[in-house]
């Protein structure tokens, strides 16, 4: 079956916009991978008691052939490979990849919980996902997404950056 997917993608080290870019790339290389939709980037300040730069984020919707756990595993080796270090929790980071549906599935493990503990309440996550399809539900709630967002504050702040496109280098 063709499970929808939705994988949050956040970097705030170097060039973000560059950084989820090769995230994207790194994520649509696999053969478990069906890349389906990217959506736009946008700049988002932190949600986090941490002084740090603001965020480019981004979500892609895909398709995978393996479990969750799998998934978690190839995404972490990603991060790994583009240097992401975990030393300060909720701290600066040069790529973020996270989990936030694997279609109706939900997970509370230790190592892992989809839906996404956070989705509901951030709008770093929210925005994109809602520009791919403000339908999904949440399975835990039994809530689309659209119904989240009226309730969080204004003090998290979400721009969509315009003129952004995700393009192929064509190989040569």
């Amino acid at each position: 079956m063709d499970k929808k997917i939705l994988i949050g993608i956040g970097s705030n080290i170097g060039n973000g916009i560059k950084n989820c870019m090769a995230a994207i790339k790194k994520i649509s290389s696999d053969k478990r991978v069906n890349l389906k939709v990217i959506s736009s980037f946008y700049t988002t300040s932190p949600v986090s008691e941490i002084k740090q730069d603001d965020f480019i984020n981004c979500a892609v919707l895909v398709s995978w052939e393996g479990t969750p756990h799998e998934l978690l595993q190839f995404l972490t080796g990603i991060e790994n490979s583009m240097g992401r270090t975990r030393e300060i929790k909720d701290g600066p980071r040069i790529i973020d990849l996270d989990i936030l549906l694997f279609g109706d599935r939900v997970l509370d493990e230790p190592s892992l919980t989809i839906p996404h503990k956070e989705l509901h309440k951030r709008k770093f996550s929210l925005m994109p996902c809602l520009e791919i399809d403000p339908n999904f539900i949440i399975p835990t709630y039994k809530r689309p997404l659209n119904d989240f967002l009226p309730e969080i504050g204004d003090d998290q702040v979400v721009t969509k950056l315009e003129g952004i496109v995700f393009l192929e280098e064509s190989e040569e």
